[in-house]
């Protein structure tokens, strides 16, 4: 298998720095690019809506997003000597992953996943799960 372009899914929660590592040896392993993507949530309770400037808010959580992601970024490339750029996509995570992926078609997404179990999982959903069912390509899932 040739890979050349790696999707990494990143939440910045504690997971995403083995996200991050597994998807930076297999991009030095195989000569592959690194995108790494974070998904904003546009969801906000109706009267969080009303009270707040949701552009400002959305503006603001942006830059830092970005921020945080071209740190990431500058990190991996330090690392692993592999090339990374960032994407930021906007609405429902496993939504947009999968709608990035058939519109990008890497040929691996990596993406961390929590290991909620019994209701928590039945209430949330898993993103990780939704995405591996439904993905037109391979992905691999770092577990927590």
């Amino acid at each position: 298998m040739k890979l050349k372009l790696i999707v990494a899914c990143v939440d910045f929660s504690a997971i995403t720095s083995k996200v991050l590592e597994w998807a930076g040896e297999e991009a030095k392993r195989f000569g592959a690019r690194v995108e790494l993507v974070h998904v904003v949530e546009e969801s906000m309770p109706r009267l969080a809506q009303e009270l707040l400037d949701l552009h400002t808010l959305y503006d603001s959580l942006r830059e830092v997003t970005q921020k945080r992601l071209g740190d990431l970024a500058s990190e991996m490339e330090k690392t692993f000597a592999v090339e990374v750029s960032t994407r930021i996509l906007k609405g429902e995570p496993f939504d947009a992953i999968l709608d990035h992926v058939e519109a990008t078609k890497p040929d691996l997404v990596v993406l961390g996943a929590h290991g909620k179990k019994g209701v928590k999982r039945i209430l949330l959903g898993s993103v990780s799960e939704k995405v591996v069912r439904k993905s037109l390509v391979n992905v691999v899932i770092v577990k927590y």
